[in-house]
């Protein structure tokens, strides 16, 4: 290809999309590659939060098309009972991805984005571009954000083990009559959690994911079966937990999965994708060689970095101290109103996961223990 852009996007999930979109409205020549014809069908929860749609808004795009359901109500299970959060304003709002993911693209490709199907295999970085090498075609950008997913290939070409720090989840469309709350189960699998999604019509997103590496196809099958409903195809994906240990080069940014950013705690990775995706924009906006390129994405993703490190080390204390241990004594934070509104202002985006660990320590370190001795005492154990 002998057109030259501004800059080269691999991979049109909700990262690269959301990419293209700001470079274009921003005034750059954008190229969009993915080895996909879009719509394509992508294994996904489907939950978008309160700031994901924050997020889209403010970019100036409008999801009530794509939306099939809203939840103001959302039940987390454990082993010490059913916590049901509210609010007034929906918590999750339940996409289609291959819906979702394709409205991205247009608006994309609606500000002026190019896009390209082909499968990339390889890169070379020159001394004002890179050659970005494809089955079909070379494609020359001065800049590449990589947005290729959790198996990115320009990760692992920039040294990335991209097989270590990976959860995985399989899901499945579903078809029956269940409630009209969207429900996480954590009691369903170890170091994880089961969840169904309501889309709309008798039709549910139903998932079951774990930090702990296995096939969960049966398991999910059963699922189904024992909440009343019936499965559709199961699909598999990996999801990373722990960002990168190589997330920039000369010219090249890792966005979305391909850069290890999505929720250990909860598995979301839709806001990370897109907002990791802008802040890359944004990055080379603000820059003027690729050394300034790097250092700005690092600077501006360094507080991406350090909550989702947060939140990895608060996934074991949820899954394992406060599940497992705790919840097994009738006693889980989530019984904590103060709790169960942070969790409310996370997913909103009105604070971040540094807030969360202290109302967790203040639980474990007094009211946990208290109550447990108190337990014994009485000979209830």
């Amino acid at each position: 290809m002998d057109k030259a852009y501004d800059l080269v996007i691999v991979g049109a999930g909700p990262a690269g999309s959301t990419a293209a979109y700001v470079a274009a409205r921003l005034g750059l020549r954008v190229l969009i590659i993915d080895r996909f014809r879009f719509p394509r069908m992508k294994p996904c929860g489907g939950g978008l939060t309160q700031k994901s749609s924050l997020l889209l808004r403010n970019l100036g795009i409008d999801l009530s098309s794509v939306i099939k359901y809203e939840c103001r109500r959302v039940a987390v299970i454990n082993n010490a009972g059913s916590f049901v959060l509210t609010d007034n304003e929906p918590i999750i709002s339940v996409v289609s991805r291959n819906e979702f993911d394709n409205y991205l693209l247009t608006s994309a490709l609606e500000e002026g984005a190019d896009y390209v199907i082909d499968r990339i295999t390889s890169f070379n970085v020159g001394n004002d571009h890179v050659n970005v090498v494809g089955v079909g075609n070379t494609y020359i950008g001065k800049y590449v954000i990589a947005a290729d997913g959790a198996n990115s290939i320009i990760a692992k070409r920039l040294g990335n083990d991209i097989r270590k720090y990976n959860a995985i989840a399989y899901m499945t469309i579903s078809h029956g009559n269940y409630d009209d709350l969207c429900m996480i189960d954590m009691t369903r699998i170890k170091w994880g959690y089961s969840w169904v999604f309501p889309r709309g019509g008798n039709e549910y997103d139903v998932g079951i994911g774990s930090i702990l590496w296995s096939n969960y196809r049966t398991q999910l099958i059963k699922y189904v079966s024992e909440v009343g409903l019936n499965a559709g195809v199961v699909l598999g994906h990996p999801i990373p937990i722990r960002p990168r240990k190589i997330l920039t080069s000369k010219r090249i940014v890792l966005t979305g999965d391909a850069g290890g950013f999505a929720d250990p705690t909860t598995g979301e990775g839709i806001f990370y994708a897109m907002y990791t995706g802008t802040l890359a924009v944004l990055a080379l906006r603000r820059s003027s060689n690729p050394s300034e390129f790097s250092r700005n994405y690092l600077r501006l993703i360094e507080p991406v970095i350090k909550n989702l490190s947060l939140a990895y080390y608060l996934s074991l204390s949820v899954y394992g101290i406060d599940h497992l241990a705790m919840g097994r004594l009738g006693i889980s934070a989530f019984s904590m109103p103060n709790t169960r509104g942070l969790i409310r202002r996370i997913m909103s985006g009105k604070t971040w996961y540094s807030q969360v660990p202290l109302s967790l320590l203040r639980f474990s370190i007094t009211k946990g223990p208290r109550e447990v001795l108190k337990r014994i005492l009485n000979g209830e154990f």
